[in-house]
């Protein structure tokens, strides 16, 4: 198997850990021999557990010596909740790494791969870099800035509605809706506002259920404790985080509590709202690296206008609605804004456009 196939292999076990690592980026590894033969394989675990590079040189066992590690990601050289995997890879005897990207983590930032090469290790790296570093995007955010890489999803009719005149209504087909519970379990948490609560009131969970039953954190920015203790985004089906301010009245908030939300008070704006930056940087706090807005025009505008958002991925259904709630961004001069050239894919009869509004980590190609 040549390198590229392998880290292919190693790219896949990291996407299936998506949204199961933290506060850990998602990282995949494969072992394989001369022949290209896989002789383990592992992702990172949750918190505690052990990193990829560990779980594929368990698999090999004894096979690994003089084997080929691939790695999404640069391996650790520090003691931290577990020791560095830099010296499990001497300790299994792999002669060569081949590393997608180096880690912007002060604590590793090269020596990972300074070390391994001082040791006699052959190392490789580049293979992948792009499909790797656009899977480490949340933990490069969360390293260098402190808050989550935050990604705005939203649906809109060939005319640019996004919902009816009173609010609510599904726009999109059933591919498109698979594809975004796929994208909630990829994310650590969800946002969202009340008023998206009080219209809707989503379960903002992913469904069907994973087979592991995790899902993600749902996070309600509700200024002054509205969101409804019976809501179905409150103690049913995972964790949910009011985010509301210190003027929202203490009985909502005790009642908030009592159905099983927790709340955190965060610094409002000169409005009384909830302060978008202290908003995010709450969540950086809980360690958080991924999360996806799923929030109404308002807010994803306002989360817009800070330059609080650093990805979109917009489905654009073929029909056109007439009168109903404007969308917070045009599509067109959206795009225009990206990095790079959009990705526009189909999703059944629907269309996804995504892009990068800015990006962090290594520069690659």
């Amino acid at each position: 198997m040549r390198h590229e196939s392998a880290m292919a292999r190693a790219l896949d076990m990291a996407r299936r850990a998506r949204g199961r690592t933290h506060p850990n980026p998602p990282v995949g590894a494969v072992v394989v021999g001369d022949d290209g033969t896989v002789l383990g394989e592992g992702a990172t675990q949750p918190a505690g557990g052990d990193h990829a590079e560990v779980m594929a040189l368990r698999a090999a066992g004894s096979h690994a010596r003089g084997a080929t590690l691939a790695v999404t990601l640069e391996p650790c050289n520090h003691y931290g909740h577990t020791p560095p995997c830099t010296e499990a890879i001497l300790r299994a005897g792999i002669s060569r790494v081949v590393a997608a990207i180096p880690d912007t983590n002060p604590g590793v930032r090269g020596g990972g791969f300074d070390y391994l090469r001082g040791q006699g290790v052959q190392v490789v790296t580049g293979v992948g870099a792009r499909a790797a570093s656009d899977l480490a995007q949340g933990h490069f955010k969360l390293t260098e800035t402190g808050r989550p890489h935050v990604s705005a999803k939203w649906a809109v009719t060939a005319d640019g509605k996004v919902a009816q005149p009173s609010g609510g209504g599904r726009i999109t087909g059933d591919a498109a809706w698979r594809r975004v519970h796929a994208m909630r379990d990829a994310a650590d948490a969800i946002i969202t506002g009340v008023d998206s609560i009080l219209v809707d009131d989503s379960r903002l969970t992913v469904r069907p259920p994973p087979v592991d039953g995790r899902q993600p954190l749902r996070v309600v920015l509700d200024s002054q404790a509205r969101t409804p203790p019976s809501s179905r985004v409150v103690g049913h089906d995972g964790r949910s985080l009011i985010l509301t301010t210190a003027a929202a009245p203490s009985l909502r908030v005790g009642q908030l509590k009592e159905a099983g939300a927790e709340v955190l008070i965060c610094t409002p704006t000169a409005a009384n709202r909830i302060d978008i930056d202290a908003a995010l940087e709450a969540l950086g706090e809980l360690r958080l690296s991924s999360v996806l807005l799923e929030a109404g025009p308002t807010l994803t505008g306002a989360f817009l206008a800070t330059g609080a958002v650093d990805s979109v991925a917009v489905f654009v259904a073929p029909w056109t609605m007439g009168d109903g709630l404007a969308a917070s961004a045009d599509v067109d001069a959206l795009t225009a804004r990206l990095l790079d050239r959009p990705r526009i894919s189909r999703v059944g009869e629907d269309t996804l456009i995504e892009g990068d509004l800015r990006r962090y980590g290594p520069a690659v190609d």
